[in-house]
């Protein structure tokens, strides 16, 4: 996450409580390899992971939050995630890729799927969280706050590129960020009334399996 963006992503406390959310997929991931958080940020997921007794290791290519999970004692390389990625067949029982696909162009994008599904051991499981496109809310605005995206990725096409990459889909769906300020309720409301399925949930999730 680039240095001065953290407004838009929210606080470390509501980032533990998303991520919190996905916790429960790392049961049906093998034991004996490590857990992945690609572009781990502070290294909040990660804290969550080894609370559940997982070993895990990070990559975060932004020297100041590559600094701040180390300082909570977190093996985190500061490193392309391509990169990295390509130097670890074969090596891990979970990814995690949150908010990180809609930083790279498609043909990269696709290029990333790839290079989890070789990193990966039999019966590994790659998570992906991105914004949401189908929400006017995030396309119109909230998506562009962040100079770094590239493009978003809807669930549909994401689904298509996790399968051609070699996954079996075992779970997605869509989520908002918890702890939203109360003030903000009415106006959510009345835009959920006034655009139905075109507001609300701000995030994609999909969650794949490597056979």
């Amino acid at each position: 996450m680039p240095a001065g963006l953290n407004e838009f992503y929210g606080s470390e406390s509501q980032l533990r409580m998303y991520h919190a959310r996905y916790v429960h997929f790392l049961n049906g991931a093998p034991q004996n390899f490590p857990v992945l958080d690609l572009g781990c940020g502070s290294g909040v997921f990660m804290e969550l992971a080894r609370e559940h007794k997982r070993a895990v290791r990070g990559v975060e290519q932004v020297s100041e939050a590559a600094a701040r999970a180390r300082a909570k004692g977190l093996d985190v390389a500061q490193d392309d995630a391509l990169r990295f990625l390509d130097g670890h067949p074969n090596a891990f029982s979970f990814i995690y890729c949150s908010h990180l696909i809609e930083h790279f162009a498609y043909g990269d994008a696709c290029r990333l799927l790839e290079l989890c599904q070789r990193a990966l051991v039999s019966g590994g499981r790659l998570h992906v969280n991105t914004p949401n496109p189908a929400s006017l809310e995030v396309i119109a605005e909230n998506f562009w706050l962040d100079p770094t995206h590239v493009r978003p990725y809807p669930l549909p096409l994401l689904a298509q590129m996790m399968q051609h990459a070699g996954f079996n889909l075992i779970a997605s769906g869509y989520d908002s960020t918890p702890a939203l300020p109360r003030r903000t309720l009415a106006r959510r409301l009345w835009l959920r009334l006034a655009l139905g399925r075109h507001y609300g949930h701000e995030n994609t999730f999909i969650v794949g399996e490597k056979t």
